[in-house]
This record gives structure tokens, sequence and C-alpha cells, in this order.
């Protein structure tokens, strides 16, 4: 009896370790808000260094493809460039969560299909802008478990307001929101960790954002007196001289020298976000801890990145985001996980419309069953094998040309902060280790940029004002990769040479170096040139003619389901009462979620009510 007792349990110990060798891998998505990677502040980071880019695959090259939260989350919960999402904003009528909605792209995104592959899916944090007193009550569809923060107490680390699907939202007095979110995230990973399915828990808080009603960033009280002597890094393109700012393209070349308040803030400001970031290298090595002690690290990818870089005084703008230079746009990655060797990197471009098929590749989808309006491809096999080599790399090949647009109003911020109306342009990133570029073309009279980032990386001297002649050969084949990139979708987004010599009986091209011969001057030289009529704060087809190949703007999301009749954006003033000191003490470090509940209470009716005082915001012209 004592053997067959003993077999017995063997034999349940050894189904077990093939259960678990077969379950699915979890996923844990930990992304912060507005962090740069060009500025350093992912060195500032103790736990990301050591357990994340030592222990993983940092990606070097990864972009956003809008450098605003609203459509950078949107792409990355799609799978889809902002132009087929047509969520293009933070406010209406180019986007916000109510166009989300609207549109109909709430029903069919990252957490429903990973549920249908067998996951949990939970969300903890900021979901997209425009989650507020109007529609609190519609929580995100596809989510079996989310607790979102609510606008205008979206981006006030001192004042959490957050509900619980869809619950009687609750503010959470006494903490800072880095702590309330660690707190939960804990709780619910645990949660997920005892039950049977794989999971995949999307974690968003704040930092380093600024606080929307100072426009200065609120790190931890027990990290405000970390880094005293550390500053804006003086790059080259930080505060440049007349000479080199004139070379800027739209309202940038007019902005004026950075006098000494403006250099004095930014350096207050790029602490500010160091130490505001601390709070999330924390939440990132508790959550590591969480899943060792419970034997699922190794089966788990944990992704860290965030929605958009940032500025500290490049090209004289003192703090800030949206535009295409390389601050605003090459964004942190890093990804630990099964099969990923320790301490590598991959310079191979990427961007957050591969991050759904990733995941779904992950989740063991078949190709065949993917969404079929997917621009991305999969990064899982170049996360595994980052030394993989495709044809043309480094000359500037399909996998290295990104699409990067913005539609809009864009805003400098304080000291001496303004707003400008016409942030409008299209872009393009060629970035190849031997090959690579920034072409920008705005809306301000169709002006072009051209910056040669091989030799130019700080993007300063703009190619494109005195060109010569092989300059004007290398600005028609950018023009017509812009014109198809514009509006691609799909295969077409992953492959766009193909679409550039579709017809052609000259021989195939597969890289923008072999495209620079001149057998192809003439051929590159018919394409019609990029327009914008007007610069308006959404997208319209009619404004940005013409397309290629001619019909594809049949395929945006704008003429798929109409969003016209989408209401204005609403910005409500804070009416409960914030934090009167600092939170996020030394003795707070560990809280649990426990001890934050005990401090909550349910919003008043005046606290909730739709006809409190607001302002009414927009993404920019409409007419």
């Amino acid at each position: 009896m004592v053997l067959k007792s003993v077999v017995t349990s063997l034999l349940w110990l050894a189904s077990l370790c093939v259960t678990s060798a077969e379950k699915k891998p979890n996923i844990v998505f930990l992304l912060s808000d507005d962090q740069d990677r060009r500025l350093g502040s992912m060195e500032f980071m103790e736990t990301l260094q050591n357990e994340m880019v030592e222990k993983g695959l940092e990606a070097t090259n990864h972009f956003t493809t809008s450098a605003q939260c609203c459509p950078s989350r949107v792409t990355l919960l799609r799978g889809q460039a902002a132009h087929n999402t047509n969520v293009t904003h933070v406010f209406s009528p180019g986007g916000n969560y109510e166009k989300f909605m609207f549109s109909g792209q709430a029903n069919d995104y990252l957490p429903h299909w990973m549920k249908k592959a067998g996951y949990r899916t939970e969300y903890i944090g900021k979901f997209l802008n425009g989650v507020n007193l109007m529609n609190w009550e519609s929580p995100p569809a596809g989510w079996d478990h989310i607790e979102y923060l609510m606008e205008p107490y979206q981006t006030t680390p001192n004042n959490v307001v957050m509900s619980i699907n869809g619950e009687h939202p609750l503010t959470y007095h006494g903490y800072h929101q880095t702590d309330v979110i660690r707190a939960k995230a804990l709780s619910r990973l645990q949660t997920l960790i005892d039950g049977a399915d794989p999971f995949f828990l999307f974690l968003s808080p704040t930092a380093p954002h600024a606080d929307d009603e100072t426009q200065t960033t609120v790190p931890c009280q027990r990290h405000m007196d970390l880094f005293p002597k550390i500053a804006a890094p003086r790059l080259p393109n930080f505060n440049p001289s007349d000479g080199v700012q004139s070379n800027a393209g739209g309202w940038i070349k007019n902005i004026p020298v950075m006098n000494q308040g403006n250099v004095t803030w930014a350096d207050s400001e790029y602490r500010r976000r160091v130490q505001a970031l601390q709070g999330i290298d924390e939440m990132l090595a508790d959550l590591l801890e969480k899943l060792e002690e419970n034997n699922v690290l190794d089966n788990t990818y944990v992704v860290f990145s965030s929605d958009n870089g940032y500025h500290l005084g490049n090209h004289r703008m003192t703090a800030g985001k949206a535009t295409a230079f390389i601050e605003d746009t090459n964004i942190p990655f890093v990804v630990r996980g099964p099969g990923i060797p320790p301490g590598s990197k991959t310079s191979t471009p990427s961007s957050f419309i591969d991050m759904a098929p990733t995941f779904l590749d992950i989740a063991g989808v078949s190709k065949e069953d993917w969404p079929s309006f997917l621009d991305g491809r999969s990064l899982l096999q170049q996360w595994k094998d980052p030394g993989t080599k495709y044809a043309g790399t480094g000359d500037g090949n399909s996998f290295e040309v990104l699409n990067i647009e913005f539609w809009g109003s864009n805003g400098v911020f304080i000291p001496n902060g303004f707003s400008t109306k016409n942030n409008t342009y299209k872009s393009l990133r060629i970035v190849g280790e031997n090959v690579a570029y920034l072409y920008t073309h705005w809306c301000y009279s169709n002006e072009i940029e051209l910056y040669n980032t091989v030799d130019d990386p700080y993007e300063l001297q703009n190619l494109a004002l005195n060109p010569d002649a092989e300059t004007k050969k290398l600005l028609d084949r950018l023009n017509a990769m812009l014109l198809v990139q514009k509006s691609c979708s799909t295969n077409v987004c992953q492959n766009p040479w193909t679409v550039l010599m579709a017809n052609s009986t000259l021989p195939v091209v597969n890289t923008l170096k072999d495209a620079m011969h001149s057998i192809y001057d003439d051929h590159f030289a018919a394409f019609p040139k990029v327009n914008i009529v007007r610069c308006l704060g959404f997208q319209s087809t009619a404004d940005e003619a013409p397309f290629w190949p001619p019909g594809a703007e049949e395929y945006l999301y704008e003429n798929k389901n109409s969003t016209a009749a989408l209401g204005p954006s609403r910005k409500f003033k804070p009416i409960v009462p914030e934090n009167e000191t600092p939170q996020g003490t030394k003795e707070q470090r560990h809280a649990t979620l426990e001890e934050i509940m005990q401090s909550t209470r349910k919003l008043t009716a005046d606290e909730l009510s739709k006809d409190q005082e607001y302002t009414i915001r927009s993404s920019g012209r409409s007419s």
C-alpha cells in the first residue's frame, strides 16, 4: 500500500510538471507614460537594468508611430497605425476613449483576442484619454477585470480616483497613484497566479507624465530628495543657436531661445521625472519578486515600455512630446521571458503595431486566425534570436521603414508654455545601420524636413533646404515611400517596396540603397507629391489626397465607420480634495491593498456630477 501510495504521488507530481510545462506563457506588460529613452531615464532604474536589461532583451530601435498618448495606446491595442484606427489625438474630433467606443473598435481589440486564446485579461491604471465623468459607467470592454483612472484625476498623482469594473468610483486619499497601482497590481497578480488560466496583465501608471494641473511631474515623497545634481542632458540639439534652429520645419523653427529660467525649469523637471520613475522601478521589482516566489517567472513574458518619448530643451522645446524627432519617438522597450537570451539587444526596428501580433504568437494563435486588419508583424522570433539578419539589413529594407504621423494641436509646457494649433505632419523613419533618415512633410505650406541620421543623429541639418542633385533623387524616393505609408494597411505596411515597384519592368527593389540607383530616377520622380490641403485636427481623406495605390483611402477607418457625430471633449475641473501633503512616503513603500482600501471612500453625487465646471478641448481646427 505504501509503495502504491508513493507511485501515485509521483505520477501526480509528474502530471503537474507536464501541465505546468504545457501551460501557455503569461504576459505582464508595464507601460510608463511619456518616458524618454534618448535622455537616459532608463539608466536610473536599477531593477529595470539589473533584472530586465541584463536578464532579457532591449530593443534599441523601438518607436511609437504617433508621439501622443491616446493614438499610441490604441495602436498598441489594435495592432494598427493611427491612420487606420482613426484615433489621432487625445481630444475630439481627432480621438479619445469615446471615439474608440463610438467607432466600434472597443468590441474588437487585443483583450478580446487574448480571451479567445484562453487567457485571463486584466488591466489596471490609465486606459485612454477621455475616460471621465461622462462615461465612467461604461468600462472598457474585453477585460475580465479592469480598474481604471478617471479624468480629471487621470494624471494627478496625489489625487487618485478610480473605478473598478464600472462600479461607483473611489478616491484613494492619503496615497500616491504609483503606490495605489502597485498594491492593486500585486493583489491581482496573486489572484491570476492562483488561477488555472494563463494571464495577460496590463499595468499603466502615469509616471513620469506631468500633473495636468501643475504641468510638473510629481514623484513619490520618498524619492523627492534623490539625484539632486542631475540635469537635462546637454545634447547637441539642446537649446541650439539661431543658425541651427532655423533649419527646423513647421512651427519649431520659430521657437525663441530658452532663457535661464527655461533651462533651470527643464533641469528641475528632468530631475522630477527621474525621481518619479523610482516608483515605477519599485513596482517592477515587486512584480518580478511575486512572479519568482510563485515559480511562474520563467513562464512569463514581462514587457516594459512607454507610450511615447519626451523632450526637455531639445530643439528649444522646454518640455513635451508630439514631434517626429528622435527624443519623442524612440521609446524604451525591454522584455524578459521564455527563450529570450539574457543580456541581449536587437537593433531591428519595431513599433506598437507589432505588439498585438507578437502577443497572439505567444498565445499560440496561428497566423491564419489573427485579425485580418493587423498592420504589424510578430516580434517573437526576433526576441528569441536577436542576431537574425534579413535581406538588405542596414540598407533601408522593409523592416527598417517606419511611418510616424500626427494630426492637430500640440503644446510646449511651461514656463512660457504655449500651444500650437497646427502640428499636423506625416513622417518617415528609415532606420538602418548604414542608411537612416528622418523625412517629415508638414501641413505648413507642405514644407519638407530631411535629416541623415547616420551623419546627423541629433537631427539638426535639414538637407531639404538646399538639396543637391543626389538629395533631390533621395527626396523623390522618400516622397513615394511616404505616399504609400501614410495610408498603408496590413501587408503593404510590412513591405511597401512591393507596392512601389508594382507594374514596373525594372529590377525588383528591396532597400532604399538599391532604389538610389540611377535607373530608378524616372520611376520615382513620376509619383505624385504628398499633399496636405488643410491643417486639421483629425484625419480627412479629402484633405490628404493623393493616395497610393489609388483607392487606398477607402480602407482607412474614416471611410468605414464615421465618427463625425462625436461630441466635444470636456476637461473637468478637479473638485475631489487632493492630499494635503505629497504622499508616497517611506512608510508607504510596501503598503498593501488592504491598508490602502481603509482610506478610500465613494465619490459624492456632487463630485460625480456631469454638470460641474469644465472647458471644451479640441484636437485642433475642424473646418
